[in-house]
């Protein structure tokens, strides 16, 4: 028969769960008040109490008392007991039991809640009997962890599977005699049941909160409990599912050393012995985390086990093998090396990388290094792949061995039909700039700036001169890296090719006048200076505001007799206006221009609009306003010349930096009509719709609506907000009458942008009627015709000089 069951204990008379005493409401303790102090000096000034009590007072007590029934000389004193609701109304009890039942349950409830609970368990309790008569104790058992009270469910099963799985089996800690880690533990074992619940699979959350659990209970197991550390309370399963999820050789899993470092330290400490390749791991983490010479000292213990056995034999002296190219011990790992290579053992040929390395990097062991590579080449055969190549490569030119480097190269690129290894000089095929700058192509691209710069050196000592698209392309990859170093070698290169451009056309100066000179390459082996290495450069010292080094550059342009385009002269316009000296920039770009035909683009317009008064200084007088404003339509005329220059996809279209500075720039010097008139051109022929804060800007009359907002204008800026606001409502309501909207629908926000470009025209317009002593429609015709947005010769206005 099995044994009865604990739920069954609950039908006994007398009996009380341990949930139902947790529910039982307790009465809080009666506050105890402290005793107020009164002054003594109140007491000196109020009249002292008198002793003897009066006639009245007297009668009335000794009636009380006779009331109470404490005047008889029974020596049985009557206590009676009352009991009030919380209504007020007070009830009379009929002994201490009931009284002491009043105070443990006021109102009875609890009373009712163990009624029905008694209820429920003596229903329970038949229904187990029934179950164990019909289905056995494994039946009884689950009944009972159905009802089980008092704990919390999740721990309840917790406990019920640890205590089904013998201690060989379960993977979860033993939770006794715990005390206030408790809690820790049981995070740590919710872990772990998520772990189990997941099979093998192994997920970034897992490893994460169990890693988290582990540490947070480790410093716990960790302190002595009965003469020993409480880690050797963790059983053996536990280890070796840490072991498993936090130690996974996954991407995802970038802790992964220091996670088997920790438990290999920690499993030592509990007395578990690591296997194989527990073993193996320790190791490697032990010397990835900083402690070399402990991961060598172990890994030599292990030699006469570990690297005898079949099952951990390449793996064992592979580790070996890393860990001493890792710390520079060229002997040792030669004997690594050697033991791999001679061993039966099935073997990836690629372990000799780490070898190769260690060679490239040691002087006098290169051609070791060299001839390690050739083996694994051989024994890979047609297995080897380009990134083996690249790695190989890499490897000699770290180690500024660029002869061996391009031994590799060749055989990438030939596949081993031509040994140059051993050719006495290099063929017409290989010593070429066009295979070279194969070779460079491939190192820019794989971000080995480094690398491509120790072959153009490489290519100096042969005397094979680079293409200068190749050179210019590795300057742009080193300005674009954002290291100090990178842009230094950038500008010694992109130098070196403008000084052999300069040598170059002072030669050809010179024998001008002598025919049948064949000019040769001149200067140290470097290509001459094109057009982009100019551009590269100026483009940098724009960028980092060198305006003295751009002055050095725009003077050797000159020297270098290259023909002059767009993208230089804005280099040269820009370094002006950020050197502070804005009034150049014209006369600079009119010269320029003249000079070498150059067709402006729109950074060219840019620059000249940044460079107006208006724009590059704090103020202007107002005497000024008319001058600045007949300049600022001159400039928007020759801009309005040259629309073809803003085609991009078969449409006009401007940016909307330089839109708004043209648009500031009319409102800056009070031109109300070429604002207007510039406005609408700008959305007639370039199609430009300004966004909400250039139209708020121009509405407020401010270049900086956060200053304005917290100014003296800040009310301003709320009323045209608001008015604006009003305008879209009106125009929303509209669109509601005739039916082009639901009453329910919002305005669509391209109609909402048309419409406020419509508001903020209409708010010109009457900038415009509003001018005092002069007539708008004349105003606007001038204008019209000053921008260019009329023929000289038409003397009525077109639609965008209308009012």
């Amino acid at each position: 028969m099995p044994p009865r069951t604990s739920l069954l204990d609950f039908g006994t008379r007398n009996f009380v769960c341990r949930s139902c005493r947790s529910n039982l409401q307790k009465r809080s303790p009666v506050a105890q008040w402290p005793i107020r102090l009164s002054s003594h000096a109140a007491e000196a000034h109020a009249p002292a109490p008198s002793n003897q009590p009066s006639a009245e007072r007297d009668a009335e007590r000794i009636k009380t008392l006779e009331t109470l029934g404490l005047l008889n000389d029974s020596p049985k004193v009557s206590v009676n007991y009352f009991e009030q609701d919380k209504h007020g109304r007070l009830r009379r009890l009929e002994d201490k039991d009931e009284f002491g039942e009043s105070m443990t349950d006021p109102g009875g409830e609890i009373g009712l809640q163990l009624r029905a609970l008694q209820q429920q368990l003596e229903h329970a309790t038949g229904l187990v009997r029934t179950i164990e008569e019909l289905g056995g104790k494994d039946e009884a058992e689950k009944l009972q962890r159905q009802f089980a009270l008092g704990e919390d469910q999740e721990f309840i099963e917790l406990a019920t599977e640890s205590g089904k799985q013998s201690t060989t089996t379960s993977p979860f800690i033993p939770q006794e005699e715990l005390g206030t880690a408790t809690p820790l533990v049981r995070r740590l074992n919710n872990s772990i049941r998520s772990c189990v619940k997941h099979g093998d699979a192994v997920f970034p959350n897992l490893i994460v909160l169990l890693w988290k659990h582990y540490s947070s209970a480790r410093k716990f197991l960790y302190t002595r409990w009965k003469g020993s550390y409480r880690l050797h309370t963790v059983p053996r399963p536990t280890w070796d599912l840490l072991w498993r999820v936090l130690t996974a050789d996954q991407e995802f899993n970038t802790n992964r050393m220091t996670h088997a470092y920790v438990l290999a330290k920690d499993m030592v400490r509990a007395g578990v012995s690591l296997s194989d390749k527990q073993q193996l791991l320790a190791i490697e983490a032990m010397f990835i985390q900083g402690h070399g010479d402990e991961a060598v000292q172990n890994h030599r213990r292990f030699v006469a086990t570990l690297g005898a056995k079949q099952e951990t034999f390449i793996d064992f002296w592979q580790l070996g093998l890393r860990m001493h190219c890792l710390t520079g011990d060229m002997v040792r790992a030669k004997q690594m090396v050697d033991v791999i290579l001679k061993s039966p053992y099935k073997k990836d040929p690629r372990f000799v990388l780490p070898f190769i390395r260690l060679c490239a990097e040691t002087p006098g062991e290169v051609g070791n290094g060299f001839s390690a590579y050739r083996h694994m080449r051989d024994a890979l055969q047609d297995s080897i792949t380009i990134e083996d190549y690249d790695l190989v490569i890499s490897y000699f030119l770290a180690s500024d061995n660029t002869d061996y480097a391009l031994y590799a190269f060749v055989d990438m690129m030939k596949a081993g039909s031509i040994d140059l290894s051993r050719a006495p000089t290099y063929p017409a095929s290989i010593a070429n700039s066009y295979f070279f700058g194969k070779w460079l192509k491939r190192l820019i691209g794989a971000g080995d700036l480094n690398g491509a710069h120790s072959v153009l050196l490489f290519m100096r000592t042969k005397g094979i001169v680079p293409q200068a698209i190749q050179v210019n392309g590795l300057i742009g990859a080193w300005l674009r890296s954002p290291t100090a170093d990178s842009v230094q070698k950038a500008e010694n290169v992109a130098w070196a090719m403008i000084n052999t451009r300069i040598q170059f056309v002072e030669l050809r100066r010179r024998r001008s006048d002598i025919e049948a000179i064949q000019l040769e390459q001149s200067g140290d082996g470097w290509p001459r200076a094109t057009p982009e290495t100019f551009s590269l450069l100026a483009e940098c010292y724009k960028t980092r505001g060198k305006p003295v080094k751009m002055n050095e550059l725009w003077q050797a342009f000159r020297e270098a007799d290259i023909a002059l385009d767009s993208f230089m002269l804005n280099q040269v316009l820009q370094s002006y206006l950020q050197d502070g000296k804005g009034q150049l920039v014209e006369i600079t770009y009119r010269t320029l221009a003249k000079q070498y035909d150059i067709k402006p683009d729109p950074w060219t317009f840019t620059a000249l609009w940044q460079a107006l008064p208006v724009n590059r200084l704090s103020r202007i007088l107002s005497t000024q306003y008319v001058g600045e404003g007949l300049r600022a339509r001159a400039l928007f005329r020759e801009m309005m010349g040259q629309v073809a220059i803003f085609m991009t996809d078969g449409a006009t279209t401007i940016d909307t930096f330089l839109a708004r500075n043209i648009l500031h720039s009319f409102h800056k010097v009070n031109d109300k009509a070429g604002l207007l008139l510039a406005y609408r051109a700008l959305r007639k022929v370039f199609n430009f719709e300004p966004p909400a804060f250039v139209v708020m800007e121009l509405l407020v009359g401010s270049s900086d609506l956060e200053k304005t907002a917290k100014g003296r204008d800040a009310a301003r800026l709320i009323q045209a907000q608001a008015r604006l606001e009003d305008f879209l409502k009106q125009r929303h309501d509209v669109l509601i009458e005739s039916g082009e909207l639901n009453a329910d629908d919002d305005l669509p926000p391209e109609v909402k942008d048309e419409e406020t470009s419509k508001y903020l025209e209409l708010h010109l317009v009457e900038a415009v009627v509003a001018l005092k002593h002069h007539d708008p429609q004349s105003q606007l015709t001038n204008a019209a015709q000053a921008m260019g947005l009329v023929d000289d010769d038409e003397h009525e206005g077109t639609e965008v000089a209308q009012v």
